[in-house]
């Protein structure tokens, strides 16, 4: 017999660690039974945390990064009581922030006996109502799971291989998934290596792919050939206001917010400013913006203006930054902005043929591997996660219109294929961009957990 209420979350990386341990403080009652369902060991590791290796920094200082919206300081206290050194606008490691979300879960277990909480090593592969309005879920290993609520806290799924499609890819050449860390071990010796794309994921494999060796060149190639800018080194914490009186009154258009908005960076740099604290200001009021915009403008932002973007709201570390200057000044790392044409295989090499983007000329580098760092892949019809797949084919979730991710109403219940909203199966992680746009990093998504955790009592 089941007991209560049965709360099962799918996936325990930064969401899924995160909506457990909000359950758990607003449950302090034995009337929940937590199940967190997840593939890897030890919850709290998602793709992020996953590495130990400290050379790799959040892009976020520690004064920003706290897991509870409510207690902003909590992260901090965190890394004082490591080394009182650390303060609200150091970068710490990536490590130390998985090590704090595997703590943060265990006190709050600690703190509440009472609840049951359980996590099961395996995959989700199946969702399906069982009556009464709960549902059935099927693992991997044959066992299932009942449950009156579900949370899919899935994360990031690997980007699509870019055009050109090409027999390449299904060489051991290409790696598809820049996240498969072992994929990138087997890469040996100092033999170059090209990255597709110039973000955060592909610097992290730059400097993943360099850690052992400064002789090993590496190329990383994009279209627009732009690359993240750096947080000041010593950064200021953010300041709530209310909307931006420059964007009051504008036509619902990407072109017209795009230029309010830079010509208040140029205000604001003549007053001494930094444009690092407008774009800042204006994230609490991204989501307000994303539902102004109507379908077609929003295709237009993605296909024109989201790359400039990207660069100035999604920033390095500062030492970072310094990292990848000094590889770029040495010729070690070398970025190249144009399309790839083709790639050619022989005797071992991959010559990837470029053309430039200023230019227009034909370019050809030599390497030993590609390495697609283009960005998670949030089109649902190209997911092949047997979950997703199952989902989707039986019109349990929906995709947006722009492609961003997974449809869901203001209490994050899945839109089913008929428009409606699916009971008591929840969504929450980086594809909530669809409704929110602002939603991928740990400041908002804090917030999405905590709401959606008060929905779930």
């Amino acid at each position: 017999m089941m007991p209560v209420k049965v709360i099962a979350i799918i996936g325990a990386g930064y969401c899924g660690t995160l909506t457990a341990v909000h359950i758990l403080r607003q449950n302090p009652v034995n009337r929940v039974r937590v199940v967190l369902v997840e593939q890897h060991s030890r919850p709290g590791r998602g793709l992020a945390y996953r590495t130990w290796d400290d050379n790799f920094l959040l892009n976020v200082p520690a004064g920003n990064m706290s897991a509870l919206a409510d207690d902003p300081e909590h992260f901090v206290r965190f890394c004082q009581n490591i080394d009182p050194a650390f303060n609200a606008a150091s970068f710490i490691s990536r490590r130390l922030y998985g090590d704090y979300l595997e703590l943060t879960l265990r006190e709050e277990i600690t703190r509440h006996r009472e609840t049951v909480i359980e996590t099961i090593h395996d995959e989700a592969i199946a969702i399906h109502h069982s009556g009464n309005d709960a549902y059935q879920i099927d693992l991997r290993n044959g066992a299932s799971i009942c449950a009156h609520q579900i949370v899919l806290a899935l994360g990031h799924f690997p980007p699509l291989p870019p055009a050109p499609v090409t027999e390449f890819y299904k060489t051991p050449a290409y790696i598809n998934n820049p996240w498969d860390s072992s994929a990138l071990e087997r890469i040996l010796g100092n033999a170059p290596v090209a990255l597709l794309g110039m973000g955060l994921t592909a610097l992290d494999v730059l400097f993943r792919l360099t850690s052992s060796s400064d002789t090993r060149k590496i190329y990383l190639i994009s279209r627009r050939g732009l690359c993240p800018q750096p947080h000041r080194f010593h950064p200021k914490a953010p300041v709530v206001v209310g909307f931006p009186h420059y964007l009051k009154n504008l036509p619902p258009t990407a072109k017209a917010y795009c230029r309010a908005l830079r010509l208040e960076i140029e205000r604001n740099a003549v007053r001494g400013g930094d444009w690092r604290d407008i774009i800042n200001a204006l994230r609490p009021h991204s989501p307000e913006i994303w539902r102004r915009f109507s379908v077609k403008e929003r295709w237009k932002f993605l296909s024109h203006l989201v790359a400039y973007w990207d660069i100035h709201r999604h920033r390095l570390a500062p030492s970072a930054h310094l990292r990848l200057s000094d590889m770029l000044k040495s010729g070690q790392a070398e970025m190249i902005a144009g399309y790839v044409r083709n790639y050619k295989t022989h005797a071992g090499q991959v010559s990837v043929e470029i053309s430039e983007r200023h230019t227009g000329r034909i370019r050809c580098v030599d390497v030993r591997h590609v390495v697609n760092c283009t960005g998670p892949n949030f089109n649902l019809a190209c997911i092949t996660s047997p979950l997703i797949v199952q989902l989707r084919s039986e019109g349990y979730l929906r995709q947006d219109a722009n492609r961003l991710g997974i449809e869901v109403n203001e209490h994050y219940q899945l839109i089913d294929c008929r428009g409606d909203a699916a009971k008591n199966l929840f969504y929450v992680g980086p594809m909530l961009k669809a409704r929110f746009w602002e939603a991928i990093a740990v400041p908002e998504l804090r917030i999405h957990i905590q709401a959606l955790a008060k929905i779930l009592k």
